[in-house]
């Protein structure tokens, strides 16, 4: 590939994640855009390009990750369209050049303004419903963050590392089981579920290879992920604490439900739809975090409550980007509690989880502000031909002891 035939704004069409922004934030990406040369046996560091993105478009290189096979990557693959580094690359992931390559570079910082935009702009309601105070605060929280004042919570390395080695084309069983063992309290925990009435099997499971063998790799990955990202719902400050326990509370009831009813739907993976529920409310915590490293002062627990209810979608955003999780988890972020959103024709990851939310409101009888759930689109693509709350609280009941079930192996 020459650099006089190579048009960077028509490349950059083809690359994830940058697809799935506007045409016109693309376009501002490729004129910022760098070709990077690099020569056989040249050493590229993940350390090195942390403020970009970084895509092979000539030649060869070898990915070398801690603990995993090297992975081989040619521009003439699809895995290609992909970058090298993540943000949340561990600092001694490396590249190993293969024959003289062409790189092209994007710049980190722009993208992540791009997608915010993107995702706060088509929710007017989060900034609309801010006061000056709240507005004021989430831009102190983002400058934080910017400046690495404030960290915005990171997975566990060891999920991380088992989420790139599922995504090569040649891992196998042994290494991620390999990588699992390296945590005996996540081993501990999916041998405990891998044997629960959630995931009945034929035969007892006692070690990682076996939960491996009978979950898959991608049911594997996700359930790390999940398990991850739960344990990260903690605080020390006693007023501080009590909201984040609400708020974990919550999150496993609604993560229970959805694993729940992807059990009853073909189209999407029950264990995705765990991850869905758990972090559906994930901006709580950096909210949290720095309402107690700033020592904000509060006359009640109300005015933390109203505070993380204004703030909550607008920052887990923030951390889901952070994460490089897909677009589908940045809509379920932004839209769990948008009852009427019609996501269009096929059923998605947060039309259950705006279900999941309905269902616990029915069950818990909080329903003043819900819509008629036969006129809820999520509900009608999950239940076509179904009505009323009768219906679904039918389905919650047969679901109760999966649910329960569930909580209790999240109850971290």
């Amino acid at each position: 590939m020459s650099e006089n035939n190579f048009d960077i704004e028509e490349h950059i069409d083809k690359l994830s994640p940058f697809k799935d922004i506007p045409s016109g934030d693309r376009l501002k990406m490729a004129k910022r855009a760098a070709r990077i040369y690099k020569e056989q046996d040249d050493t590229m560091y993940a350390s090195d390009f942390q403020d970009q993105l970084i895509y092979l478009t000539d030649g060869r290189v070898e990915i070398c990750h801690k603990y995993v096979n090297p992975q081989s990557l040619d521009a003439a693959t699809s895995e290609s369209l992909k970058p090298l580094f993540y943000e949340s690359e561990e600092m001694d992931t490396h590249v190993i050049v293969q024959s003289p390559c062409v790189f092209l570079a994007f710049d980190r910082s722009l993208f992540n303004r791009l997608i915010e935009k993107e995702v706060i702009v088509d929710e007017r309601s989060i900034s609309h419903s801010m006061s000056h105070v709240e507005r004021s605060i989430y831009n102190e929280i983002m400058q934080a963050v910017e400046s690495g004042t404030l960290q915005l919570p990171s997975l566990p390395e060891i999920a991380l590392r088992i989420r790139k080695a599922v995504e090569q084309s040649d891992v196998d069983v042994e290494q991620i089981s390999r990588l699992m063992e390296l945590d005996p309290a996540l081993s501990a925990r999916l041998i405990k579920l891998a044997n629960s009435p959630v995931t009945p099997g034929s035969s007892p499971i006692h070690s990682m290879r076996d939960v491996v063998a009978c979950m898959g790799l991608k049911m594997t990955r996700s359930l790390v992920l999940s398990f991850s990202a739960a344990q990260l719902f903690k605080s020390q400050h006693p007023a501080l604490k009590k909201q984040m326990k609400k708020f974990y509370a919550h999150s496993i009831e609604i993560a229970s439900i959805c694993y729940s009813l992807g059990t009853r739907v073909n189209s999407l993976e029950a264990d995705e739809l765990l991850l869905a529920g758990l972090i559906h409310d994930i901006g709580v915590i950096p909210i949290i975090t720095y309402i107690e490293k700033t020592g904000l002062e509060f006359t009640d627990e109300s005015e933390i409550e109203s505070l993380i209810n204004s703030l909550r979608v607008a920052v887990g955003v923030m951390v889901v980007k952070s994460w490089n999780f897909p677009k589908e988890m940045l809509n379920v972020v932004t839209h769990a509690e948008h009852w009427m959103r019609d996501s269009g024709c096929d059923l998605c990851v947060e039309d259950v989880v705006i279900v999941a939310q309905i269902y616990n409101c029915l069950r818990r009888k909080q329903v003043a502000h819900l819509p008629d759930i036969s006129k809820v689109p999520a509900f009608a693509k999950i239940f076509p031909g179904k009505q009323g709350s009768d219906f679904a609280m039918e389905v919650l009941d047969q679901a109760r002891d999966e649910i329960n079930a569930m909580k209790g192996l999240l109850g971290i």
